[in-house]
């Protein structure tokens, strides 16, 4: 019960952050334009990326070890910190010297509070503070990015740059005040380094994957299609939106049913996120493939030209969005290698897809277009193969995505692409359709039952 009001909780939060970010991000390409905004995203991908190559393996063994409120590895952290986080940051800011850029330092600050937010955030998820997880991590940066936006008269890439930094100080100040409410655990465990680098190992990939292309796309396109990249980067980041709350919530949840071995109710639990997610997926799949000219005027007319890539774009991420929180339920249940192992062949096709259409300007998102796909096919079919069984029949699977489909077809029939009204229509008719859907999954009826229950008490 606790579980599943966690999971609506931050359906409320996430539909707040993802308004605040949509506002964020259509005033950074009106006020700076896509070249400019493709400058920010270069600088916001080198943050989050390096952030995912040396400290996000500190992140998920958190959330693994610390599933039970007895457990503690205060030891590991401070060594962790003290031994490997301080040196690396200290290369990467000689690093820059060496290569005389004036940006070094400031980025080596932001990737230091990154660090640092998100470590404190995974905790309270752990500890079963989702509330005060869901609120740091997912509004209070961007409050404070908005705020900033819209107080400054003047905005250049320092001041964005500077922005975005303080977004994640702010985070840490509000984990640091409210870390008071933890369960602070006794049981000081040791933490296995090899598990650490499972973890890692599979963030790597993750960079590969969500930052090389926007910085390679730099590097060959220039900073206008690389703000394009980022702008498709987006449709990413709002899929984020639907998983990333819901994963949070959920994989100490996984570990902690892995380790009683209740697989039962582990696979109930992964098919209840999927109904769940569906609800999101069919108000941002409605928005995004229904009406891609419209969404794209918001940012900023120049991109009209390219909404077919950012249709096929948003097919692939939401499709494969569509099949669960794959990668952390098989890392919260000893399935690390053959995860990485899953992303690495979805790599191998990416570049392969690099290759095959170099000589188009778009073909580093045919190519992240086409990671996405092989790897959750993978990654699906791998859980599938755990659980000896299809976790999503082919008819329900059609189910939660007919609508949409639907939805696009009407919308090019009457000819709707421009229209504001009819977009919000489709929204709240396919919004209440997957709700419906939802409230018919087993483990939800049980958490109404019990909410009714109480409320007639």
């Amino acid at each position: 019960m606790k579980l599943v009001s966690a999971v609506f909780l931050s359906i409320g939060i996430k539909v707040i952050a993802a308004i605040i970010e949509f506002v964020i991000q259509i005033f950074l390409t009106n006020s700076v334009g896509v070249s400019g905004y493709g400058n920010y995203t270069l600088f916001i991908s080198l943050v989050e990326g390096l952030n995912l190559v040396f400290f996000s393996g500190s992140i998920k063994a958190n959330t693994f070890y610390l599933s039970l409120p007895s457990t503690s590895i205060k030891k590991f952290k401070k060594k962790y910190i003290l031994f490997y986080v301080i040196p690396i940051l200290i290369a990467i800011d000689v690093g820059f010297r060496l290569m005389k850029n004036s940006y070094g330092l400031l980025l080596v600050v932001a990737l230091l509070f990154y660090f640092l937010a998100y470590d404190k955030s995974s905790v309270f998820f752990s500890r079963g503070e989702q509330v005060l997880g869901l609120i740091g991590e997912y509004i209070i940066g961007r409050s404070v990015m908005l705020i900033g936006l819209m107080i400054l008269s003047r905005i250049d890439g320092l001041i964005l740059l500077d922005l975005y930094t303080a977004q994640f100080f702010v985070m840490f100040i509000w984990f640091v005040f409210f870390s008071q409410k933890l369960e602070l655990g006794t049981e000081e465990i040791k933490v296995s380094e090899r598990k650490i680098w499972e973890y890692q190992k599979s963030d790597i990939v993750g960079a590969i994957v969500n930052y090389l292309p926007t910085i390679l796309q730099f590097v060959f396109g220039g900073a206008f299609l690389a703000g394009l990249a980022g702008i498709i980067s987006l449709i990413k980041r709002f899929i984020n939106f639907i998983s990333g709350p819901m994963a949070k919530v959920f994989l100490p949840e996984f570990s902690r049913l892995y380790i009683v071995k209740d697989i039962n109710k582990l696979q109930k639990t992964y098919v209840m996120i999927i109904r769940i997610q569906m609800m999101f997926i069919g108000i941002i799949g409605t928005a995004l493939v229904g009406f891609p000219h419209l969404i794209l005027r918001l940012f900023n007319e120049e991109l009209q030209p390219y909404a077919g890539i950012f249709t096929f774009a948003s097919l692939c991420f939401l499709f494969i969005a569509s099949i669960g929180p794959t990668v952390g339920f098989l890392q919260m249940t000893e399935n690390e290698k053959i995860c990485n192992m899953n992303r690495w062949i979805s790599i191998v096709a990416m570049f392969a897809v690099w290759v095959v259409f170099r000589k188009s300007p778009m073909f580093i998102i045919y190519g992240l277009c086409a990671q996405v796909v092989v790897e959750g096919i993978l990654q699906y079919n791998t859980i599938c193969k755990w659980f000896h069984a299809s976790i999503v029949s082919v008819e329900n699977y059609m189910c939660m995505w007919l609508p949409i489909l639907l939805g696009r077809l009407c919308v090019e029939i009457f000819e709707l692409q421009y229209s504001f009204l009819a977009l919000l229509v489709f929204v709240i008719v396919i919004g209440l359709w997957n709700f419906v859907c939802a409230l018919h999954d087993p483990l939800v009826k049980e958490a109404v039952r019990e909410g009714l229950k109480k409320l007639k008490r």
